[in-house]
């Protein structure tokens, strides 16, 4: 065998080597590849469902209430209603529209008992018991009572005029409501609930708190705030009274028809905290200073404590010094005539 024949002859195992490994290499390949195009194929289909269950936003338009006929004997007020229906300009222009067109605008209701309250539309209701009407256009809610408060409050708080005394009843149920509904959440939010009240109304948190405080008055009292005869910063200061101390208040103001001045409810104030109210107190602060400031003497304790009790309080002091004062005038008129 030449040497040429042996170089071949050795060479051709590797060859058909060579030729295996790479046949065995596409196959491996092939398969490889098949295996990536499912992995695709099933990445794909797999993206595809997922895309076909992502929720989408609801684009449709929000369900539009339906507006029914309701009788006006199945319709009660709304029980404690701040807001109040008088027979002025207002009512007899509403009255008049209503006669002409019909009630425009659907009242607001809610189911109680075995028939509705009102929630918003208590004039448009008295108009048409006034015109004889006996159905009245409204869309029913079902509402539990804060979320019926805080509609109310909301529906009648855009009206064009609204007295003092509404608006202090109105925030103050909206308050009420408020802490309710926030007493059963799990995390409240932060803040006061008078400063959301605030926020909805273009009002700081104090001025909504003050309000509030009106409620606290006797309904004389108020009465004169809606007037506009005793001012709010006045009226907030009586409304720390008692209502035994706000009746005496509007007794001396009735008798000397004068108004007590922001100073006077204030003094008149300080003498509640200090337990020196008495039931002559209102009319001794409002007669002796009609719109002037009180002027005041302070005598040391030390200097008149020896002539009381021990248990006798500052109010009883006062009231001793005075009729000692008396006494004492009366004395010397008596002197002066013995001596002539």
């Amino acid at each position: 065998m030449s040497k040429q024949q042996k170089n071949n002859t050795a060479v051709e195992p590797l060859e058909i080597k060579k030729a295996t490994l790479t046949s065995e290499q596409k196959a491996l390949a092939t398969t490889e590849t098949k295996a990536t195009e499912e992995l695709v194929t099933t990445i794909s289909t797999e993206k595809k469902q997922l895309t076909v269950t992502e929720p989408k936003p609801n684009k449709s338009k929000p369900t539009k209430e339906t507006v029914t006929a309701i009788r006006l004997d199945q319709i009660q007020p709304f029980e404690n209603h701040p807001f109040r229906v008088e027979a002025d300009a207002a009512m007899a222009e509403l009255k008049a529209s209503v006669a002409l067109n019909g009630v425009l605008e659907p009242v607001l209701l809610r189911p109680k008992g075995d028939g509705f309250e009102m929630l918003s539309g208590h004039r448009r209701m008295t108009v048409c018991k006034e015109l004889g009407i006996e159905t009245i256009p409204a869309i029913v809610r079902n509402l539990d009572d804060d979320q019926a408060t805080l509609a109310m409050v909301d529906a009648n708080r855009q009206r064009e005029h609204i007295l003092p005394s509404e608006k202090a009843f109105a925030y103050k149920m909206r308050d009420d409501a408020l802490k309710h509904l926030r007493a059963g959440q799990v995390v409240p939010p932060v803040g006061r609930t008078t400063e959301q009240i605030g926020k909805e109304n273009d009002e700081s948190d104090r001025n909504v708190r003050r309000m509030i405080r009106l409620t606290k008055l006797i309904p004389p009292l108020l009465d004169m705030v809606d007037r506009g005869k005793l001012g709010t910063t006045t009226a907030v200061e009586l409304s720390y009274l008692s209502k035994k101390e706000q009746e005496a208040v509007q007794t001396a103001i009735e008798s000397e028809q004068s108004i007590p001045s922001q100073t006077q409810a204030k003094m008149l104030r300080r003498l509640h905290d200090e337990d020196e109210f008495t039931e002559d107190t209102p009319l001794q602060v409002i007669s002796g200073n009609k719109g002037k400031a009180v002027e005041k003497l302070t005598i040391p304790m030390t200097e008149i404590k020896r002539f009381f009790r021990s248990d006798a309080t500052p109010a009883q002091m006062i009231e001793a010094i005075v009729k000692a004062l008396e006494l004492l005038e009366l004395k010397k008129k008596r002197d002066r005539q013995m001596a002539r």
